[in-house]
């Protein structure tokens, strides 16, 4: 192809200068992603961060972009739609009736590259062409050690480079799904530099690529292992060998944790929803095992206590919570593993009570609402946990329609503080100071005394519950 032609085709995409001089006689057979050698292939474009050139010709961007992209839409230009199904087709016709691993090689030789499979996390190789790139080399160890650094939002994106803080190797990575689920990423190992045929080829053979994987188990496999350590802490007792069994599966027995009840909302199967939480949750936590059990999706999250207690964890599972359709239960933080029969318990009864239904629940909220389910109904005692001064406040309220009881429940949630208690009611402190001695006045109460305020607040949170449960009538 003429270079001019190509840049015609291109610059409505792309920020690039006015474009110099081409002569006509100058053509293109390929681009490759890197520094232009000397001496350069006289029919190859090479790209940097600022431009591309070929010969002694130099087109420059306006601004810096992403090469990567560029390079794709070369290669679209380049490498027709019918060039690279006849590269796919010959794959596929092989698919039927080979191995996975001799699939793969295969791809990997019209590639002339060498291809890794990597699970969801981007952390650990599944299947690699040669022992350069496999689990136990540089890449492997580097991979495995490093906190996922893709982007579960990118996902679908066509293409992603891991830069050098990444992988010691570049690799240009291409996510494969299953009937739009998510299982895994196909990576080739630039070894060499990153052509435009590679580009185009490497999604193309990705298809045929899943599809064999799926047949022959070789994804379903691996990832089942790792599930199957969340059930061995659910169901069995912890003992010297569990701590080896997640080191067989490249996982570590956690020592601070929380285990997260995940709740579709939306018409998908468990199976549907595990596959969407995998590539959600595991770019954001230091490790994530998520795994169906007795007909719940559980996920098993590593997290230390300050970064439990801070808003963002609350952020980033409203995020997970939003994109994966589902709500969340939230165990109390926890340090020993064999604890984790206990979280699933409390999550079962956090997710089976009446509270407003929010897309993340963490059990630790909901703490004086599990205990109170434990008092029987059919008693009708419940009515006399709350203390009479409250009682007394509310009969007032509704005969003379003031606001004790809200003034009360702010002062409570601000801490006892009165300026803050009036910021929140936006009323004047000399207001505020008026009601509470008008409080005083009509309960006797010392509202500087912890204790007291600790028996308020719970009589408070029991009247809520009575009304919740519809069992204040």
């Amino acid at each position: 192809m003429h270079l001019s032609q190509l840049i015609t085709r291109i610059s409505p995409k792309l920020p690039l200068l006015p474009e110099p001089s081409i002569p006509k006689a100058l053509m293109v057979d390929t681009a490759a992603l890197a520094p232009a050698p000397n001496p350069a292939n006289p029919t190859t474009l090479y790209l940097d961060q600022h431009g591309f050139s070929l010969n002694e010709i130099r087109f420059s961007f306006t601004t810096d972009i992403n090469v990567l992209s560029v390079l794709i839409e070369i290669g679209a230009v380049l490498i027709s739609a019918t060039k690279v199904q006849s590269f796919q087709n010959p794959l596929a016709l092989t698919a039927i009736a080979a191995d996975f691993d001799i699939i793969l090689q295969a791809a990997a030789s019209e590639l002339d590259a060498p291809l890794i499979l990597l699970d969801l996390s981007g952390q650990h190789i599944i299947a690699a062409t040669s022992s350069t790139v496999d689990a136990h080399s540089p890449v492997g160890r580097f991979l495995a050690a490093q906190e996922p650094a893709l982007d579960p939002n990118q996902f679908y994106q066509h293409m992603y480079l891991t830069n050098p803080n990444e992988s010691p190797t570049p690799l240009l990575l291409t996510p494969i799904a299953y009937q739009s689920e998510p299982l895994g990423y196909l990576a080739i190992v630039t070894t060499t530099p990153l052509t435009a045929r590679q580009t185009r080829l490497l999604p193309a053979f990705a298809r045929v690529i899943t599809c064999a994987s799926i047949r022959d188990k070789v994804i379903v496999n691996s990832l089942s292992q790792r599930d199957r350590l969340v059930s061995l802490l659910l169901t069995e007792q912890q003992d010297s060998t569990f701590k080896q069994q997640f080191e067989n599966q490249g996982a570590i027995l956690p020592t601070n944790m929380v285990l997260i009840k995940c709740e579709p909302t939306a018409n998908q199967s468990l199976a549907t929803l595990k596959a969407r939480l995998t590539y959600l949750m595991i770019p954001m936590f230091t490790q994530v095992l998520i795994t169906i059990h007795h007909h719940a999706c559980l996920a098993l999250v590593t997290i230390s206590l300050p970064e439990y207690n801070q808003p963002n964890f609350v952020t980033q599972l409203t995020t997970i919570a939003t994109r994966g359709k589902c709500r969340l239960i939230v165990s109390n933080f926890y340090r020993h593993a064999n604890d984790t029969s206990a979280a699933y318990q409390v999550c079962n009864r956090a997710a089976r009570l009446k509270n407003d239904v929010k897309p993340v629940l963490f059990c630790s909220d909901v703490f004086f609402d599990l205990m109170l389910t434990q008092v029987s109904n059919r008693d009708n005692i419940l009515p006399f946990f709350i203390d009479s001064s409250l009682k007394v406040l509310t009969d007032y309220d509704q005969a003379n329609h003031t606001e004790l009881v809200a003034t009360l429940r702010a002062y409570l949630l601000a801490t006892c503080n009165l300026t803050a208690t009036a910021e929140t009611l936006f009323i004047h402190p000399n207001t505020l100071r008026k009601r509470m001695q008008h409080i005083t006045h009509l309960t006797g109460l010392n509202l500087k005394d912890a204790k007291t305020c600790f028996k308020l607040a719970a009589s408070l949170e029991v009247s809520r519950y009575l009304m919740v449960n519809h069992l204040n009538r």
